[in-house]
């Protein structure tokens, strides 16, 4: 794909990320077996310890606690074992998992359990709520179950004790298309669930992903309105505080694209949102996905403003939350935190144009974070 057609101005270019000292086989190990060293425990301290060798979920409560890898990965091929300690067990392994929000929503969580089920996408081996296993191949609660994940894109093949349970082509299955492919690898468990994981290991493959920032320094927006916009350079956010304000890429971007940023709304009540195929220089606003955490709105968010309302709030002020938008001409889709929440195929031209980050509750706070974009 020729990118400078995409977006005009800005020259790109895409390197692997930087690469771990491997083992003969290309894999190493992301637990060292003696201590927690290489993660980071998110929740309820004390949720997890390592026991002979292994990560033992300790059922702390309350939920939600997970464990998360401190880097992020992209593809790979992950290899773990797997044992519920004494009794009944629910817990999961993420992939692709965001540092906020529900992981097994925006990545995906491959659902360890004490029985083999069958229960659909609850199975042992599941990739929960979304695909049922294919097998129930020699799993034993009294032994380790070994499992390997391999994460191409656009192909995920997950094996157990050796054999596929899963074989999907994330590229036509419709649920994958507004996961994340690039995140945390984690464990997580229901209150007062045991489990040991060990023999963590993970080969990195090659990148595939293809985005630009859209926040890459303080000066990237063009500020219009009265709010005081203020920029973290190390987390690549931006903070608006005060009166009706819009801040204006100045780059136009070409439909088809995915956008994503990450939002928090400051209570009370931030009113705020994302402008699309607009022009900065003549004013004209374009739609919106609106960010308005409050229920009992004609329009929350999630919702294309005054064209599809969101049916539900699942959003928190103070809480951060990712909004992604499938712009692809007439057809336009806003996902927040991995659900839809509005859709139309009957959006009216032009599909070009920049990208507003709005403030609109006088006197309030609204941060936006991490906006990006790619070409579909």
């Amino acid at each position: 794909m020729n990118c400078s057609r995409f977006i005009k101005g800005v020259c790109l270019s895409f390197a692997l990320s930087a690469t771990v000292a491997l083992g003969a086989d290309g894999f190493v190990s992301i637990f060292n077996g003696k201590d927690l060293t290489g993660w980071t425990t998110v929740g309820t301290e004390g949720s997890f310890a390592v026991k002979k060798g292994a990560i033992r979920t300790t059922g702390a409560h309350p939920y939600p606690a997970w464990l998360r890898s401190d880097k992020q990965y992209e593809n790979f091929i992950l290899r773990f074992s797997f044992k519920p300690e004494g009794g009944w067990y629910e817990g999961g392994v993420f992939i692709h998992a965001p540092a906020q929000g529900p992981g097994a929503d925006i990545g995906f969580r491959i659902h360890t359990v004490h029985s083999p089920g069958p229960y659909g996408t609850h199975s042992m081996g599941a990739i929960y709520n979304v695909a049922t296993p294919l097998a129930f191949p020699g799993f034993s609660p009294k032994k380790w179950n070994k499992f390997e994940v391999t994460c191409q894109w656009p192909t995920l093949k997950i094996t157990l004790n050796g054999t596929l349970i899963h074989n999907i082509d994330m590229s036509k299955d419709p649920a994958w298309k507004h996961r994340l492919r690039k995140g945390f690898i984690g464990i997580d468990h229901i209150s007062n669930s045991k489990g040991l994981y060990k023999d963590i290991e993970i080969k990195e493959l090659p990148s595939k992903q293809k985005w630009v920032s859209l926040f890459t320094s303080s000066d990237c927006l063009k500020i219009t309105g009265k709010s005081k916009w203020t920029y973290d350079a190390k987390t690549q956010t931006f903070l608006a505080v005060g009166k009706n304000s819009m801040a204006y890429t100045k780059q136009a971007i070409k439909a088809p694209y995915e956008l994503q940023v990450w939002v928090k709304t400051i209570a009370p009540n931030e009113n705020g949102g994302v402008i699309f195929n607009a022009s900065a220089s003549t004013k004209q606003h374009g739609p919106e996905a609106q960010c308005f955490s409050v229920p009992g709105a004609t329009n929350p968010t999630g919702s294309l403003y005054h064209i599809d309302s969101a049916k539900k709030v699942i959003t928190r002020d103070n809480e951060w939350f990712l909004l992604q938008l499938f712009n692809e001409g007439a057809h336009v889709t806003v996902y927040i935190n991995g659900q839809k929440m509005s859709e139309t195929k009957n959006m009216k031209p032009p599909y070009k144009g920049v990208f507003g980050f709005q403030q609109h509750t006088p006197n309030g706070k609204i941060k936006y974070r991490g906006a990006r974009v790619r070409p579909l």
